[in-house]
């Protein structure tokens, strides 16, 4: 074999394995990328899925913040006219007192009709 000739097939094999390691290379790059473009994806995903609970869940104590409100409000007015309708049976229960009282005064001065 002459040294041309060793010189070439030295040459092609070094091509060879130049375009081998490019491949694995390539290859190995490739799923390293995909892999990256994966975690990221999954932990952006994990983000918006830790937000949006976050986000439920300030929502839900404001809710219960606010029925809680509500209900205290509603109490109140429902003490309120509580007390106004007990007053104004108070009343109406004074007033049929003096109307019996005023009624048998009557029949005793008039007799049953």
């Amino acid at each position: 074999m002459s040294t041309s000739n060793f010189t070439v097939l030295l040459g092609a094999i070094g091509t060879f394995a130049v375009a081998i390691w490019g491949v694995i290379h390539g290859h190995n790059s490739d799923r390293q990328e995909l892999e990256s473009y994966i975690l990221t994806t999954v932990k952006q995903d994990n983000q918006q899925l830790r937000d949006d609970r976050e986000a439920d869940r300030k929502q839900a104590k404001a809710d219960r913040e606010q029925a809680a409100a509500d209900l205290a409000t509603l109490q109140e007015k429902s003490s309120a006219m509580k007390d106004e309708l007990n007053q104004q049976i108070a009343q109406l229960k004074q007033r049929n007192a003096v109307l019996e009282r005023e009624n048998r005064e009557y029949q005793i001065r008039y007799g049953k009709l």
